[in-house]
């Protein structure tokens, strides 16, 4: 059995993710993993978000991003977000997270990042920083 590493981050269901009905906004999946990505980022590359905006000479951005909704999430729901990288390419690196309540899968969301340069906005291979990152959580080494 391949064991897979996951980066973890714990996140609340808030009034504002929810509709009328107090059930979950199907894209709010997004901003769970987002927050997700930004821990991740902060805890395991050592790089704050104010670094990467203000004196890195990168920025990464989403260029595709899909995700399914199983089980209604309600107001006051405890999640745990499972982030794993999918795959690593040059400029690229793509993120799967699992969203889970207590023991059950409630949604899953794909992003897919490309490495710019911050001034030009050119692609830019992964910096070797958060490439060393993301090598740790890849999912399979093929």
């Amino acid at each position: 059995m391949i064991q897979i590493m996951e980066f973890i981050a714990k996140n609340k269901v808030r009034m504002h993710d929810t509709d009328m009905a107090g059930i979950l906004y199907f894209a709010r999946q997004f901003r769970f993993a987002h927050d997700a990505l930004e821990d991740f980022v902060e805890s395991e590359s050592g790089l704050s978000f104010d670094d990467v905006f203000r004196r890195e000479k990168f920025v990464f951005v989403i260029v595709h991003c899909e995700a399914d909704y199983f089980t209604p999430l309600t107001v006051g729901d405890i999640l745990e977000i499972r982030l794993c990288v999918e795959k690593i390419g040059n400029s690229s690196f793509t993120l799967f997270y699992r969203i889970f309540r207590g023991e059950t899968l409630v949604g899953t969301v794909k992003t897919v990042h490309v490495s710019l340069h911050s001034e030009t906005r050119e692609k830019i291979p992964v910096p070797e920083k958060l490439r060393k990152s993301l090598e740790k959580y890849l999912a399979s080494k093929t």
